[in-house]
């Protein structure tokens, strides 16, 4: 089983499994690592089977990607199809199976969906702006 990620990703998308962007996986695996060496360093004990639970992949994830992209989280993860837990899951469940990270038998489908919570929040008020703001241009077209 390919350890490297070009190999992985080529045989994820050989066999038609590809089903996230590269960019999105990549994303993933490099944030499930660095929040497994920040689990190991902060609480050694307590990552002393070196596994994090979904909820914890998931926390991770949500405050990674807002750091990352900023205003531009939406979109990002929109286009990449990954805007819930249970999405989340599926990548990293992939991952697992090309052999890129080591998966625990907690790690379900189910434990990723129990999060009902989208990864990319509407804050109140955007939508309104961006609907007032598409009127306001519909109107100035006419």
């Amino acid at each position: 089983m390919p350890l490297d990620w070009s190999s992985a990703y080529a045989a994820m998308h050989a066999k038609g499994e590809a089903f996230f962007p590269p960019a999105c996986l990549h994303y993933v695996l490099e944030g499930v690592l660095e929040a497994h060496k920040a689990a190991r360093e902060s609480f050694p004990a307590d990552a002393a089977d070196g596994s994090l639970t979904p909820d914890q992949i998931v926390t991770t994830f949500r405050t990674r990607a807002r750091r990352d992209f900023g205003p531009l989280l939406p979109e990002v993860l929109g286009d990449w199809g990954m805007t819930s837990p249970a999405a989340l899951g599926e990548a990293v469940l992939l991952l697992g199976r090309f052999g890129l990270l080591s998966l625990s038998p907690s790690d379900t489908p189910e434990a990723f969906a129990a999060d009902a919570r989208p990864l990319t929040p509407t804050v109140r008020g955007q939508v309104e702006r961006a609907a007032t703001a598409r009127a306001d241009t519909e109107e100035g077209e006419a």
